[in-house]
């Protein structure tokens, strides 16, 4: 790989704490905003289920009437992200610089492959919209933002469970570093969706108590959120060209693969060497890192496995913090508003407690109480119950 420094110029973000960084930002020092819902087109749930849903989004007053009729809530998510934060970049660049784009998501339009398939059922299959049929792929949104914002140069949808939020930045972050492109928009994508909800209540990792209590001893399962969070990344040298504001470095990176996770004696060494591997790129020890935003959930065996692997990973206690308590488990896009929130912490120069306390799987140092604390390195993890390890070192600039 290239020694090319590369940075983080331009964010946006849409998720419960509202639209844009500095409603993120300020969202955090609040009460977790959750909702409830029940009732979907074609399907209901017997009761209210617990949720992070979206707020203070209005798709027609940030993109305009036209074409919205068949755009999915995954679609208006992604393309208010990048209206209301990259959409001037995009335009003012010529096509051959114009940036690629890389979209992490799990399920991507998932809400709309059901709909689809259940419609055709309902009403049978010559009744169906056939213009739906284009939400039906899980690159539909990023698809959208390329012709919206005629993005040549790359066109990628990474779709690697929980992780893929991180992994889409992760996957940014090589694509530059190697040379083949010095500015891409990634981030992360998910919608709250009747069939995502439903996987996860018959899976049982869905919280009884409605309520998300990370790396807690007591921990009852996760409340889902949906959102967007997008980063414009590029080279040191392309931010100085344009004369764009530097807000971070991505000084390192790491992932790994552990196929035994749901296994209770399972190892932590794969997400050990995720985080060694971003301090090795970062070129920092451990002792280094000023705080970590942890990827726990309430999901009690991967938040063990996140504070085995912290402990092992750090000679020294380190705060560490899990804005999932605000945001909710928003699948593939966690990974990617978690790497937000950090930086939000890092320009705020606080580490967001998540309070109220209490006990801690091993005595993980949980922040509970917002601490004010100037930081030039934060960890961002991703530890999935699907066994992808993922680890991203931010340098305040």
């Amino acid at each position: 790989m290239q020694s090319r420094k590369i940075v983080i110029t331009e964010v946006g973000t849409i998720s419960t704490l509202g639209m844009g960084f500095s409603s993120l930002a300020s969202g955090m020092n609040q009460p977790p905003r959750k909702s409830t819902i029940k009732d979907f087109e074609f399907h209901q749930f017997s009761s209210e289920i617990p949720c992070y849903s979206v707020a203070g989004f209005d798709p027609v007053e940030v993109l305009g009437k036209k074409g919205l009729r068949n755009k999915d809530n995954a679609t208006k998510y992604l393309l208010g992200t990048f209206e209301s934060s990259i959409k001037s970049v995009m335009e003012n660049a010529d096509e051959e610089n114009r940036p690629g784009i890389c979209i992490g998501t799990a399920f991507g339009s998932l809400q709309s492959i059901g709909d689809f398939l259940s419609d055709s059922i309902v009403n049978g299959v010559n009744n169906v919209n056939p213009q739906a049929f284009a939400n039906t792929v899980i690159n539909s949104p990023t698809g959208n933002s390329n012709i919206r914002y005629a993005a040549r140069n790359l066109s990628a949808t990474i779709s690697t469970g929980f992780n893929s939020g991180i992994d889409a930045l992760i996957y940014a972050f090589d694509h530059i570093k190697m040379g083949y492109l010095d500015c891409i928009a990634a981030g992360g994508l998910e919608e709250v969706s009747y069939y995502s909800l439903l996987g996860l209540q018959r899976t049982g990792i869905l919280s009884k108590s409605g309520n998300m209590r990370p790396f807690a001893e007591d921990c009852d399962g996760v409340v889902a959120g949906e959102g967007c969070a997008l980063f414009l990344i590029e080279t040191e040298e392309s931010a100085k060209a344009r004369g764009a504001k530097i807000l971070a470095e991505i000084a390192g990176v790491g992932s790994a693969f552990n196929p035994d996770i749901r296994k209770t004696t399972s190892s932590c060494e794969p997400a050990v060497y995720a985080i060694k591997t971003a301090l090795s790129q970062a070129g920092i020890d451990s002792d280094t890192i000023d705080f970590i935003a942890s990827g726990a959930n309430g999901n009690k065996l991967v938040d063990k496995f996140e504070a085995d692997a912290i402990t092992s990973a750090f000679r020294t206690s380190k705060p560490v913090t899990a804005y999932k308590m605000f945001t909710g488990e928003c699948y593939g896009a966690s990974g990617a508003i978690n790497t937000m929130c950090a930086l939000a912490d890092l320009k705020n120069s606080r580490i967001s407690g998540v309070q109220p306390s209490y006990k801690t799987i091993g005595n993980i140092p949980l922040v509970f109480e917002t601490v004010q604390k100037e930081s030039q390195y934060a960890l961002v993890t991703s530890f999935s119950c699907d066994g992808n390890c993922g680890a991203l070192i931010l340098k305040n600039v």
